[in-house]
């Protein structure tokens, strides 16, 4: 059922690369130039993109040890809050923006 751990580990290690360095640097105080005009809504957006990341090990993990189906979907369900939490931060960050102002276009 949980098929080969060697492509779970592969993913989860892709993920982690990809996913993982720009929230993390987000959070110590950098602002990537995008959102330099959202700097107040940046860290709502980086805890949303590491709610995002937690499913990828919430996933990969269980597979990669063989566990039971029920651990399987347990940690699959649990994955549902995760999202929930995501779309929370997404949420809050979008209101703090709004209620920065709107940004000045030159």
């Amino acid at each position: 059922m949980n098929g080969n751990p060697t492509y779970h580990a592969i993913a989860l290690a892709a993920g982690t690369l990809l996913m993982l360095p720009v929230p993390l640097v987000i959070l110590t105080g950098w602002t990537p130039r995008g959102l330099r005009g959202r700097q107040l809504a940046a860290r709502p957006y980086a805890w949303a993109v590491l709610c995002l990341y937690t499913l990828m090990p919430l996933n990969a993990v269980p597979r990669m040890l063989d566990a039971s189906a029920d651990a399987v979907m347990a940690c699959t369900v649990l994955g549902f809050v995760f999202i929930a939490a995501a779309v929370g931060c997404c949420i809050q960050a979008e209101r703090t923006a709004r209620r920065a102002g709107p940004k000045q276009v030159a």
